[in-house]
């Protein structure tokens, strides 16, 4: 089939081959005209006719054949252009098949910045919470450490009470309340999340007593006299007649004392003579009688154990002075001894005059209030 067929061309070459073929027909008239072709039917009918007038015309037969085919062709130009266009849709079809569709992507979003965010968030809205409720109340106050202070005491000077906002306490302030009193050497106040103080505290050791009006006030391992704090003397020595310097080196020497060994003495007197302005006497709980040197007390006494058990039930005086003897009171020499320590004043005068100024203090802070 010709891509190129039209029909009316096809005219054109008929009328051109009859006018230059001859025929052995008769011509008809100059009036008759070659009728119009309108038709493709028209077109065959006349071939045929002239065919069978003029046994083997001159006309071609391939042109017929082509004619025809052209005709089939023509006729099938609806058919074929129904294909041409199933295939160029196809064809489309298939372009816009090929065609890569642009894949949707989600922004680039920082996953881990936005958890943090988040996580944020989140802690700053349990923690707003917390302040505004009463999570954040002190429900457990807890003191340690002390011995000879009661925790209630302790508790008063820290100002702090159950139900006080755990982020608004101030520990420092509440360290130094208690600091204030001269039992405490160390103070320490902490924060327990969520809902709990610690206060832990330190004391300082007691190593003794002295009476005045019979009243008993500890005597510090820092050689403090806890004035106004009254006591029942348990645990430490009842000191007797000591003043300044000598005051001072007996508690040096208390200190080195073993405090299972410091609880077994009863009381110590200052005793001084002709021969040392040092000499001490010495009452154990037990019953028996040292006399010692306030120097060098400290590091003797501890061995006192071992010494009483090889004394046994005797009664006499033990001499850490000088020889580390044991001297029966049956002998002169303890005689001797009892009669240079029965000299000295039961009280000492410094004691009294303190007693007295102190006296003196709280009438005037009572006239005062």
């Amino acid at each position: 089939m010709k891509d190129d067929f039209n029909v009316d061309e096809l005219k054109k070459k008929l009328k051109k081959d009859r006018k230059e073929t001859p025929t052995k027909a008769t011509p008809k008239s100059d009036e008759e005209k070659v009728p119009t072709l309108t038709t493709e039917k028209e077109v065959l009918d006349l071939i045929k006719k002239e065919s069978s007038e003029k046994n083997n015309d001159s006309l071609d037969e391939t042109l017929i054949e082509d004619y025809r085919d052209e005709e089939k062709d023509a006729l099938n130009i609806e058919y074929d252009t129904d294909e041409s266009e199933n295939k160029e849709e196809s064809k489309f079809k298939d372009k816009l098949k090929s065609i890569k569709r642009p894949k949707f992507k989600l922004p680039n979003i920082n996953y881990l910045k936005l958890f943090l965010i988040i996580l944020l968030l989140s802690v700053i809205s349990v923690l707003s919470v917390y302040l505004i409720s009463s999570w954040s109340a002190v429900k457990e106050i807890e003191v340690n450490g002390n011995v000879n202070l009661e925790k209630e005491e302790i508790l008063e000077r820290s100002g702090i009470k159950e139900g006080n906002k755990m982020y608004l306490l101030q520990t420092n302030k509440a360290e130094e309340n208690i600091k204030v009193l001269p039992i405490v050497e160390k103070i320490n106040v902490e924060r327990e999340w969520p809902n709990k103080v610690v206060i832990d505290v330190e004391e300082y050791e007691i190593v003794g007593f002295v009476e005045s009006h019979r009243n008993y006030y500890p005597v510090l391992e820092n050689k403090r006299v806890l004035r106004g704090f009254h006591m029942a003397p348990e645990n430490a020595p009842i000191i007797h007649f000591f003043e300044g310097k000598e005051f001072d080196g007996l508690v040096d020497s208390l200190n080195d004392v073993n405090p299972e060994i410091l609880r077994t003495i009863s009381e110590i007197y200052y005793r001084p003579h002709d021969e040392s302005n040092t000499r001490i006497q010495v009452l154990m709980n037990n019953g028996q009688e040292i006399i010692a040197d306030y120097t060098t007390f400290g590091e003797k006494i501890n061995y006192f154990e071992g010494m009483s058990n090889a004394i046994g039930d005797k009664n006499g005086i033990i001499d850490l002075e000088v020889s580390n003897a044991f001297i029966p009171y049956s002998t002169e020499e303890a005689r001797r001894v009892k009669r240079d320590m029965s000299r000295i004043p039961k009280h000492a005068p410094y004691l009294e005059e303190i007693d007295e100024n102190l006296e003196s203090i709280k009438k005037a802070l009572d006239n005062i209030d």
